[in-house]
C-alpha cells in the first residue's frame, strides 16, 4: 500500500520525499552511516529512483541541506521582518523560537550535525554553511538595527547580530546535547536578562 501510494506522487513531491529521507537518515544513522543505501532502505525505494533526481548522495545531501537551512530561515525572517511588532516583541519571539521543543527535539540536531560533518570533506556543502549563516546574520541584523532605533542606544549593529547569533546557537545546540541537564525556560529567562543589563548599559553609557 505504502508503494502504491509513493507511486502516485508527482515528481516534485518524489524528491522532496528524499530529501527529507536524507535527513532522517542523517539523524538516524549519523553521517558515517547514511548512504543510498540507508536511505532508499527506509523510504522504501530503489536507488535507482534516487539517482533519477540527483547525481549522487553528495548532490542529494547538498540539496538537503538547501531544502532544511530555507525552511529555518524562512521561520527566522517572519519573526525578524514582522515589522508590525516592536523589536523587543520580535526578538522575544526569536528567543522562544530558539528554545521551542520544534527546534530542539533529538532528530534536528542529529541531523544538523551529519550535515556540518559532511561539510568538512565536501566543499560545496561546507558554502553552503557559510553562507547560510550570513543570511542569518543579515536577518538579525535587520532587527538588531530596529532596536537600536527603538533604545536609543549606540552599537555597531553588525557585531551585535553576530554575537547574538553565536550565543543563541551556542546556548541551543548545548539545549539539545544535555536536554536534561538544561532547563530551556529558565535558561530562556536568564539570557533575556543579560540581554537587558546590556541594553541598559548602553542606553546610560556616555556617546
Amino acid at each position: 500500500m505504502t508503494n502504491q501510494k509513493r507511486q502516485r506522487l508527482n515528481p516534485e513531491d518524489r524528491r522532496r520525499l528524499m530529501l527529507q529521507g536524507a535527513r532522517a537518515s542523517l539523524a538516524k544513522y549519523g553521517a558515517q552511516g547514511t548512504g543510498v543505501r540507508e536511505i532508499c532502505k527506509d523510504l522504501g525505494v530503489s536507488p535507482g529512483l534516487l539517482t533519477h533526481y540527483f547525481d549522487g548522495k553528495d548532490s542529494l545531501f547538498l540539496a538537503a541541506y538547501h531544502d532544511m537551512a530555507q525552511q529555518y530561515l524562512s521561520e527566522v525572517r517572519a519573526i525578524t521582518g514582522d515589522t508590525r511588532l516592536s523589536a523587543e516583541e520580535r526578538l522575544k519571539q526569536l528567543f522562544q523560537l530558539y528554545f521551542s521543543d520544534e527546534w530542539s527535539n533529538g532528530g534536528v540536531i542529529g541531523t544538523y550535525t551529519g550535515f556540518w560533518s559532511l561539510s568538512q570533506t565536501n566543499p560545496e556543502l561546507k558554502s553552503a554553511f557559510e553562507e547560510t549563516f550570513q543570511e542569518q546574520r543579515s536577518a538579525f541584523e535587520l532587527l538588531i538595527k530596529s532596536l537600536i532605533e527603538e533604545r536609543c542606544i549606540t552599537v555597531d549593529s553588525e557585531t551585535f547580530a553576530t554575537f547574538l547569533l553565536v550565543f543563541l546557537e551556542g546556548v541551543w545546540f548545548e539545549s539539545c546535547l544535555n536536554p536534561k541537564a538544561v532547563d530551556k525556560a529558565r535558561i530562556q529567562a536568564f539570557c533575556w536578562d543579560w540581554l537587558e543589563c546590556y541594553l541598559a548599559a548602553k542606553s546610560t553609557a556616555p556617546a
